[in-house]
């Protein structure tokens, strides 16, 4: 099976971190953005599968990078994360186009059935 191309963006090094240990393992590979201002940059320079954005990140809200990647790359599944209960945003960011909103703390199992039901395949 093709690996994954999986962008990250998120403030928060432990995600990456997390992302890397557990996705990388699987032989997925994992961009790790930390500032949401570069997220951009990284989707024009390669091509992803799938993108992961925190909700609440400083400078810039994760349902504006979101509008951003869509307007970039409008086919590029997105998935968004937060550790709050935001659902106004969750509402926001599903009109937008975000396959869903996992909700932090998650597990490898989470991002497993978000990834199938935005591309339709396991990982």
């Amino acid at each position: 099976m093709k690996p994954l191309k999986i962008l990250v963006v998120d403030d928060k090094k432990v995600i990456g971190d997390f992302f890397n240990l557990t996705m990388g393992y699987y032989g997925h590979h994992i961009t790790v953005v930390h500032d949401p201002a570069k997220t951009l940059e990284a989707i024009k320079l390669q091509e992803f599968d799938i993108v992961f954005i925190d909700m609440v990140m400083p400078c810039k809200d994760g349902v504006e990078v979101l509008r951003e990647v869509k307007a970039l790359s409008p086919e590029l599944p997105v998935v968004m994360m937060s550790g709050y209960s935001l659902d106004e945003k969750r509402h926001q960011a599903a009109l937008l186009g975000a396959v869903d909103c996992l909700k932090k703390p998650f597990e490898v199992d989470d991002i497993r059935r978000v990834v199938k039901l935005a591309i339709g395949r396991d990982i």
